[in-house]
């Protein structure tokens, strides 16, 4: 499980101008969303919504985070394998 900054630097170059990146995140879903949203502008994202998901049997609140792709990723995105977790995309 990855937070939403090192996600959305995998996961958005692979996006295509005008397509949407999906990620579930747990209760702390709209704090990593608040907080990674320098990170997915630098990416070409823009948070679009955060949906409340109720899975059966799971107690916990569950968020799917809704990430729109306005403009390309720049070419030095993603950085090398291991690189974003150990020092993660901030404001």
């Amino acid at each position: 499980m990855a937070i939403l900054p090192v996600l959305a630097e995998y996961l958005l170059p692979l996006v295509r101008v005008g397509g949407s990146m999906l990620a579930m995140k747990g209760e702390s879903g709209p704090a990593e969303a608040h907080a990674a949203e320098h990170a997915m502008r630098l990416l070409g994202g823009h948070l679009r919504q955060l949906v409340p998901v109720t899975l059966p049997g799971v107690v916990e609140e569950r968020y799917l985070v809704v990430v729109d792709k306005l403009a390309a990723t720049p070419n030095s995105y993603p950085r090398r394998v291991g690189l974003p977790a150990k020092k993660p995309l901030k404001s």
